[in-house]
């Protein structure tokens, strides 16, 4: 297994602006962001609960999701979705 630090917010930044182009791609992951209650994303499983936040809103930020969700499972997120700090 490959233990080299990863970056993983960059990886995010990177599809998303890929994707969705540089004016939409910073505003979603902002947004996805501040519904994830994350700053950056910092692991692998940080950058899964961030893809399930995209997932949710469809389209082609639903699909960036589904791509990064898949990212993150194969190096090494456990796939488990803990429910965002303060909320239930």
């Amino acid at each position: 297994m490959n233990t080299q630090p990863r970056d993983w917010h960059g990886v995010a930044v990177a599809k998303l602006n890929s994707v969705l182009g540089p004016a939409r791609g910073p505003v979603v992951l902002e947004e996805a962001l501040r519904a994830t209650g994350l700053v950056h994303i910092n692991s692998a499983d940080e950058l899964h609960r961030f893809a399930q936040v995209l997932i949710t809103t469809g389209g082609f930020a639903g699909a960036v999701g589904g791509l990064l969700s898949v990212h993150a499972v194969m190096h090494g997120a456990s796939g488990d979705t803990p429910a965002r700090p303060g909320s239930r």
